[in-house]
């Protein structure tokens, strides 16, 4: 946007302006399993960097992309994929702007790049969720076309203020890429109980099919 911004893969001299943004646009992560986003100091260790791409995109369980503002270095959003490599799984797990750049669109851009990413793995599973404390996120992944996959009450423990936690409810979304969905087993051959073919019949005629 007129040399103001760029989108990015996380570097090395972004690290602390990176977690300075998860600090303040997600502090809830505090105490969680994915606390790590706000301690620069533990990123090296699960984070693959964009130094290096070529040894970390191997061996690193974490991707994170950014976007950083040219002229100050400061990271104004971000977002996080998870790897799952054996089960040929990405997940988009997070994404998160600075307060002050919300609703001016600088993660559509953050969005096609991180997507970019997860499309150049040999993932042909795409998982994310979404939080219950509003709905344009859902929104966004049911028009593009993502399927749900249930809703998970309390799934994560989240941070409350005051050394007090939570348990947060996420909706859950996938998606298949590079003809994943030809393997799947058909729902004809499945074994349900009544009510989870009464759950299966109500997500099929949301999602529209597998």
């Amino acid at each position: 946007k007129g040399g103001i911004f760029r989108v990015t893969l996380l570097r090395r001299d972004l690290i602390e302006n990176a977690a300075k943004l998860w600090t303040l646009a997600y502090p809830e992560l505090y105490g969680s399993p994915h606390e790590f986003l706000l301690d620069p100091e533990q990123y090296e260790r699960w984070i693959a960097l964009e130094d290096s791409w070529a040894e970390d995109a191997g061996k690193k369980v974490y991707c994170m992309s950014v976007v950083e503002k040219i002229e100050s270095g400061e990271v104004v959003a971000s977002s996080v994929l998870t790897k799952f490599d054996k089960n040929l799984q990405v997940e988009f797990s997070f994404i998160a702007t600075h307060p002050e750049y919300r609703l001016k669109h600088l993660t559509d851009e953050l969005r096609l790049f991180t997507r970019n990413i997860a499309l150049g793995t040999d993932a042909e599973y795409f998982t994310t969720f979404c939080e219950t404390w509003h709905d344009s996120t859902q929104n966004w992944c049911f028009k593009r076309g993502w399927k749900i996959a249930g809703i998970f009450p309390g799934n994560f423990v989240r941070w409350n203020g005051d050394n007090q936690e939570y348990r947060r409810c996420t909706v859950h979304y996938y998606q298949f890429v590079k003809g994943g969905e030809e393997y799947v087993t058909r729902p004809e051959k499945w074994y349900l109980a009544p009510r989870a073919k009464e759950v299966w019949g109500v997500l099929n005629r949301v999602n529209g099919g597998i």
